[in-house]
């Protein structure tokens, strides 16, 4: 209940309590007019009785406040048992999805490309105590392999919990079903995300879509980053948010190193950290102590990250090995993936191109030879640009088969019922899905007066809108393919119920004060 105190020094009458939400009437019998003494104390009084009346409902209101506040404002209270039952239900669902996947894929080899270097780092780690891609060490012991650092060594530290089993399939089948309970562990992560800015159904739609999400399914078959990016992703948002809820320091510290693994597994994230940043002290609404504790995030994070730095100056004499850098901007440089139009070329224009090892001998060299193609042809390289968004959250993988990031031979979607019936609606549905989340990207930015959302909810949504935003403009600068945008799947499905949200709440606000317009009006006059 909010108690709305009227100054009797502005009306020189008797003043009364007003509540605003109507939930119960507190009139306190107070007289401001000076006319005696009687009056003065029946007032003190009445105050004195009435206010303890007035703590105990400010309380109760707070409580139900608290449990039933949303965006939405679809939540109801003493429905907890309903709620646990539904998240178990989709956590279930989740859970076998991704087990029935693993257990029922049938792929040639793992070890493909990117894998097979994963692979390599994560043994040569455990065996030798050396960071190298050398696949030769596996095969001959007697080759020592040589330290790199052509990939970041998040996802190879994680693969090397792993490779105590010394045949490789049976360490593949170890991480892929690891990689499953990381995944379902995740969905739980995006549920209590979603239940920082939605209803228990607005975050339950979240999470199911999560849990269905054939994309995120097929992660978990593969030695790629995804899965364990995605996890490590979303739990650093969730801690984020913590951290700016209860202004702990030992939060903020733990979110620094949070974000600092994520990006160790997946270095184009690392610039976000300055985003983050300038969002947090451009924040109007946070005080001088929020900024301060900005400095242990900052100082948690430079300590993780600085590791990886220090090793490659002392092992390698530089940084870090720009070559992914470049590869990545030279694949996303070529008009909608194909070489001079080709469509033989879609998806590998960079293969076809005679150029393509001068392009990539350096960073400044693929820099020159983008900035020469605008220059010659603006507009059909500003069209490319600003139409990535649409290749990174393409359906069907450019580099590979389907919903697969690597061909497969066998997957229950060709069998299963459940698993086909789940394909369909997800791919109907995502297009919508996609343009419901960019809406919200941007909605969620609107001044505050057109939406009933607490500090809380704004800085959340603002948040995960900006995480949003991020990875589509790094990948607009870069290679837009679809297997990128898949980490960052789970804000998808939380955004675009948001954008369902926030325009519902706007809506009412519309209809409530063209209601109420007429009848304004007519008092006025």
């Amino acid at each position: 209940m909010r108690i709305l105190y009227q100054s009797a020094r502005q009306t020189g009458k008797r003043s009364l309590l007003k509540p605003m939400h109507g939930t119960h009437n507190i009139l306190l019998p107070i007289s401001f007019d000076g006319m005696g003494s009687a009056k003065q104390i029946d007032a003190h009084i009445g105050l004195f009785c009435a206010w303890p009346c007035y703590i105990g409902e400010r309380m109760r209101f707070r409580q139900d406040h608290r449990s039933t506040q949303s965006v939405d404002g679809t939540n109801k209270p003493n429905q907890r048992n309903m709620e646990y039952i539904v998240v178990a239900a989709i956590l279930l669902l989740g859970f076998y999805l991704r087990l029935a996947m693993v257990s029922g894929v049938q792929i040639d080899t793992p070890f493909l490309e990117d894998a097979r270097q994963y692979t390599a780092y994560a043994y040569n780690f455990s065996e030798y105590k050396v960071y190298s891609l050398d696949f030769n060490g596996l095969i001959d012991k007697r080759i020592p392999p040589s330290p790199n650092a052509l990939r970041a060594p998040g996802y190879p530290l994680f693969l090397s919990l792993f490779t105590g089993s010394k045949n490789l399939d049976q360490f593949a089948v170890n991480v892929f079903y690891f990689q499953a309970i990381l995944s379902t562990i995740t969905i739980a992560v995006v549920y209590m995300l979603g239940r920082t800015l939605l209803s228990v159904l607005g975050a339950a739609i979240a999470a199911a879509l999560t849990a269905i999400s054939p994309h995120l399914i097929n992660l978990n078959i593969y030695l790629l980053t995804e899965t364990f990016f995605t996890f490590v992703l979303v739990l650093t948002m969730g801690a984020l948010i913590l951290s700016r809820r209860y202004e702990n320091r030992y939060l903020w510290i733990a979110s620094g190193m949070l974000l600092a693994v994520a990006t160790l597994i997946k270095p184009t994230i690392q610039y976000y950290f300055l985003f983050f940043i300038g969002f947090v002290l451009l924040d109007r609404e946070s005080p001088k102590a929020k900024r301060i504790s900005i400095l242990f995030i900052a100082a948690s994070f430079l300590c993780i990250f600085s590791i990886w730095l220090f090793r490659n100056l002392v092992s390698l004499g530089y940084l870090s090995d720009p070559a992914i850098t470049i590869n990545t901007l030279q694949h996303g440089m070529y008009p909608h993936f194909m070489y001079n139009g080709q469509a033989s070329t879609f998806g590998f224009p960079y293969r076809f191109d005679p150029h393509s090892q001068e392009i990539s001998s350096s960073l400044s060299s693929v820099l020159v030879t983008i900035a020469h193609r605008f220059y010659t042809q603006p507009l059909t390289h500003l069209v490319w640009y600003l139409s990535k968004p649409l290749y990174l959250f393409r359906w069907e993988m450019i580099q590979g088969v389907g919903t697969f990031i690597y061909p497969v031979n066998h997957s229950p979607y060709e069998s299963s019922w459940l698993f086909m019936r789940i394909y369909s609606l997800m791919r109907v549905i995502h297009p919508i899905v996609v343009v419901l989340s960019l809406a919200g990207t941007v909605l969620v930015w609107l001044p505050d007066r057109m939406f009933t959302m607490t500090v809380q909810q704004r800085f959340a949504g603002r948040l995960i809108s900006l995480t949003y935003f991020y990875f589509i403009l790094v990948h607009i600068a870069a290679a837009p393919f679809p297997r990128y945008s898949i980490p960052i799947r789970p804000f998808t499905y939380v955004l675009a119920w948001l954008s369902v949200s926030l325009t519902a709440t706007m809506m009412r606000k519309k209809l409530a004060w063209m209601r109420n317009a007429p009848l304004a009006i007519k008092k006025h006059r």
